[in-house]
Formats: C-alpha cells, structure tokens, sequence
C-alpha cells in the first residue's frame, strides 16, 4: 500500500493537472446547483447517482443474494430471497430507466430503507423457521440485528435522513478533494530543473 501511494518524479506530471481539471468540471456539472436552471446538464448529477445505485444493488444481488439463494436451506425461505432478488433486481432497472425520463423509482434513502427492511424482514423468518432446530444455529444477536434492521428499514422508507441532492452534494465534494490530491501529486512528481555549473552561470553573467 505504502508503494503504491508514493510518488515518483515524471516528465508526465502534467497528466495530473489535465485530470485535476476534469475533475473540478465534473464536480461543478454534478453539483444540484443547475436543477432549477435551463442548461442541458442540470440532471446530470442525479443521473449518475442512480447508476451508482443501480451499481450497488447489482453487486449487492451478485455478492451476496446469489449466494445465499444457492445455499438451499428452507424452501419458504428460499422463495422469499428470490422474490427480494427479483425486487431489487428491478429496482436497479428501475434506476437504470429512470436516466430516460420513463419514471422515478424514489429517493436513494427510500431505496437503501426498502433493500434493509427486505433483508431483516426474511432474517426474522429465518430465525422463525429454525428455532429450536438442533442443525441450524441461529443466534439471538442475529435476531436482534435483524428486527433492527426491519425497524430502520421503515424509518428510512417513511421518513428519508437524505435525498439524492445530498448525495449530490457529496459527490461534488469527493471529486474537489480528488482534485486537490490531483494538483499536489502534480507539484510533487514535477522533476527538478537541471542546475547550472558555476562555469555556466558566470558565461551567463
């Protein structure tokens, strides 16, 4: 880790200034700033915080439900994960249409609390089915993790903590701090100037 952060000396070091630059563009288009204005990239910025949800919820199906629908277990159980992967399977289309105008599939916090109270929601089924079972083990823990996560859930779908302009916002501001990084790594990696001899200096002079 420590090697690949450190930066060496290059001739290319303007590199950086050409993405710091990009960089700074993107972070100003995906700003919210232009929602209430006439220019043609004001929905840029939500455009590109759907396909990174529809992003998250297609590596969230293939990491991790794919698994746990491949693993057996109880048949009841094994229906409603794939009845949760169908849903979030178009919930990402959803969020994937949604960049042509065909419908909005909600706020991102609505979608994270829907995704949560899917998964808690059959958890609590799972612990249901397998108590007392002496093959499964299913701790109170999980149980406890699981009500919470229906519980959150809920709250989040009913009541949002942020909206995509939020996450907007924070996307503007991690692509400012790329930016910084960017023009510092350009600074760092610029190679010295060749120093001229004595005997040069004084022709000079």
């Amino acid at each position: 880790m420590k090697k690949l952060l450190t930066l060496k000396k290059t001739k290319a070091f303007w590199v950086y200034y050409i993405f710091a630059v990009i960089f700074l563009l993107a972070a100003i288009v995906f700003a919210p700033v232009w929602s209430s204005t006439d220019v043609f990239f004001k929905s840029w910025g939500r455009k590109v915080i759907d396909i990174f949800i529809a992003i998250l919820i297609i590596i969230y199906l293939c990491t991790y439900l794919v698994k746990k629908i491949g693993r057996g277990g109880n048949g009841v159980i094994k229906i409603l994960t794939i009845i949760e992967f169908v849903a979030l399977s178009l919930i990402a289309l959803g969020c994937v249409f949604s960049q042509f105008g065909v419908f909005s599939i909600g706020e991102p916090c609505q979608i994270a609390g829907l995704i949560m109270w899917c998964r808690g929601t059959i958890e609590v089924f799972r612990a249901y089915y397998f108590r007392g079972s002496s093959s499964v083990k299913y701790p109170v823990w999980l149980v406890a993790v699981a009500v919470a996560l229906v519980t959150f859930g809920t709250y989040l779908y009913v009541k949002p903590l942020f909206t995509a302009q939020h996450l907007q916002w924070l996307l503007a501001a991690i692509m400012l701090a790329i930016m910084v990084f960017l023009i510092y790594a350009g600074i760092v990696t610029k190679p010295a100037g060749k120093k001229k001899s004595k005997k040069e200096a004084k022709e000079n002079e």
